[in-house]
């Protein structure tokens, strides 16, 4: 075996391991620490089953918090997988957490804008990933005034009444945010 995929075997191995919050810190702070850990990190989000995949994602969302430079030229690969429709709720949810605490990009991504849009008010989706779809569409909206007038009229269309008390709440901040520009 190559480096690389001892490197990943070994990551599987650990990552099968009952997850927990000490061992997933460990295998972030060895992911910022070490280029061809969070290259093998990323490998398994990208291509792994469940529920490595998710567990790897998990990892990911704690590089993101503590170091998002490390995965910025990784953005548009990890929004892909987002949206694509046979990701779980559960994988896109974290995936979300990790574009969410990259810095915003330069060009918008209409694919992903048109999926945080079409999540934020379905209302089959998880309440969690749905707030965070709205978040991080208000982000990617702010940028560009008639995005962002597009944006609130999709938010105050919504009959906030069918939704959860954290989606209620992810729109009044929406909302309250932009008064606050103005």
């Amino acid at each position: 075996m190559r480096d690389g995929d001892a490197l990943k075997e070994a990551l599987c191995e650990r990552l099968s391991a009952r997850p927990n919050i000490a061992l997933t810190m460990s295998i972030a702070h060895e992911a910022i620490d070490d280029a061809p850990t969070l290259h093998a990190l990323l490998q398994l989000v990208y291509t792994a089953e469940d529920p490595l995949r998710w567990r790897a994602a998990w990892a990911l969302t704690k590089v993101a918090e503590q170091c998002p430079s490390l995965l910025v030229a990784q953005r548009d690969r990890l929004a892909s997988l987002a949206i694509h429709t046979d990701v779980s709720q559960g994988l896109m949810r974290l995936l979300l957490v990790v574009l969410y605490s990259l810095p915003d990009a330069e060009e918008i991504d209409v694919a992903l804008l048109n999926c945080l849009l079409d999540t934020m008010v379905c209302l089959q989706v998880p309440p969690s990933v749905q707030a965070l779809a709205m978040k991080l569409a208000f982000r990617i909206c702010s940028a560009d005034d008639d995005l962002c007038g597009e944006f609130l009229c999709i938010v105050q269309s919504m009959e906030l009444d069918l939704y959860s008390p954290g989606v209620r709440a992810a729109a009044r901040q929406c909302l309250k945010k932009k008064d606050k520009k103005k």
